[in-house]
């Protein structure tokens, strides 16, 4: 049996990627939001939630490129002089590697940022992370302790996937960090009775997603319940000016809302679900 949970991240990014989200969750086949608390149109993602009604949803947390929910001055080591986090992970992983990143800091900016998706009043089923920040050394036990905390049943296991469409670099450098940072992973999700999917596709194409690599995802999808991963959304002047990886969205948002790719799903005998029903099967 083949099951996917197609989930659509960085709901609550801005209001251009709210809108292609809710269009995707409405007419698509996208089956799961991704809400990342410290998103500039968090509030406008919390009310298309009033209008969608979903029945859970994921906690994307964010170290990131976004703005912190707590008060930049108690976490000056996430954050640049303007109290904004830095543009990417990898500054992380510098002041990381350097003796510069206070856990203690990171913990207290997460657990506000899931406290702040808690008053949506909506179930948290799935926990993630922007850029996968989860999964690099010394942040894993992190979320891992505040799934438990917050009584969220699973977690994103971001892991090796079949390479399809055509080879480009970030697809290399990707499949290289993806090979380095899982290990062990599974293992400590396990130990602490968290689950995880038994695929997860997109990954190596994040933010690339088309109607022809999907069709060809879906026609090699492996048995199992299996996660997409996916940023569908309007391509506002937000977007251009502030999160340009998503300069694809809206190629993204027509391959999820397309006919096409809904018959292929239909051909190959798949059944869209979403994390409460993957995890009261397991």
């Amino acid at each position: 049996m083949k099951q996917l949970i197609v989930t659509a991240d960085d709901f609550g990014l801005t209001k251009s990627i709210n809108e292609g989200i809710a269009k995707a969750y409405k007419e698509g086949i996208v089956t799961f939001l991704n809400f990342i608390p410290t998103g500039e149109a968090f509030d406008d993602a919390a009310r298309l939630a009033q209008e969608l009604k979903p029945e859970e949803i994921g906690a994307h947390l964010s170290l990131s490129e976004t703005i912190p929910v707590s008060d930049p001055q108690k976490i000056p080591t996430l954050t640049t002089r303007q109290g904004r986090f830095y543009p990417h992970y990898y500054h992380l992983f510098a002041k990381f590697l350097v003796g510069a990143f206070d856990r203690n800091q990171a913990y207290l900016e997460l657990r506000n940022q899931l406290e702040r998706l808690q008053s949506l009043k909506v179930k948290i089923s799935n926990l993630s992370s922007h850029e996968h920040i989860h999964m690099m050394p010394g942040m894993l036990e992190i979320f891992i302790r505040l799934a438990k905390e917050f009584d969220i049943p699973s977690m994103r296991y971001p892991r090796k996937e079949v390479s399809l469409g055509k080879f480009n670099m970030g697809k290399l450098y990707r499949s290289f960090a993806v090979s380095y940072l899982e290990r062990g992973v599974g293992k400590a999700l396990k130990a602490r009775d968290l689950a995880y999917t038994d695929n997860l596709m997109g990954f190596l194409d994040s933010g690339k997603l088309t109607e022809d690599l999907l069709c060809e995802m879906i026609g090699s999808m492996p048995k199992g319940v299996t996660e997409l991963v996916c940023h569908p959304g309007f391509l506002g002047p937000e977007v251009v000016d502030r999160y340009r990886f998503h300069l694809n969205c809206e190629a993204e948002l027509f391959a999820l809302t397309s006919p096409r790719v809904k018959k292929a799903i239909e051909a190959k005998g798949i059944q869209l679900t979403a994390y409460q029903k993957f995890i009261a099967g397991k």
